[in-house]
């Protein structure tokens, strides 16, 4: 569930965006949101198809929530009265640049709590996937 958030977008640009508006609340890990970039096709989509176990779930969530700790706010770039732009380009640069390397280590970490049957199950489906290309 918590995975297909991260492959439907840029991961840091999200994580922003939506920081603000949900007041600290962990409804972004709710089983809706979870999975609602699935139909996507992105291999954390594929995540649903798995039968994660609450504690698996958990674990997912605490390796995402992980990743985010040092990303920069763009908010940073604003202050009350005025808003640097270098300082605003810097920040995205670096979000981009750090994207696909915090991707990669939050599936890494995924997979890793995965049991052998489900790793089995994802690449079947993968294998599925792209047979239908």
């Amino acid at each position: 569930m918590i995975l297909a958030t991260f492959l439907g977008g840029a991961l840091y640009a999200n994580c922003d965006m939506h920081k603000g508006h949900n007041k600290g609340d962990k409804t972004h890990f709710s089983k809706d949101k979870f999975y609602k970039h699935s139909q996507d096709g992105h291999l954390f989509g594929m995540f649903k198809d798995l039968n994660l176990t609450a504690e698996q779930n958990e674990k997912i969530k605490n390796i995402i929530e992980d990743s985010r700790k040092d990303n920069k706010s763009i908010n940073e770039a604003f202050t009350k009265d005025s808003f640097d732009k270098a300082k605003y380009s810097k920040i995205l640069s670096e979000k981009r640049e750090n994207m696909l390397k915090s991707q990669a280590e939050i599936l890494e970490k995924s997979y890793a709590i995965l049991t052998p049957k489900q790793k089995e199950q994802l690449k079947v489906l993968l294998d599925l996937k792209a047979e239908k290309k």
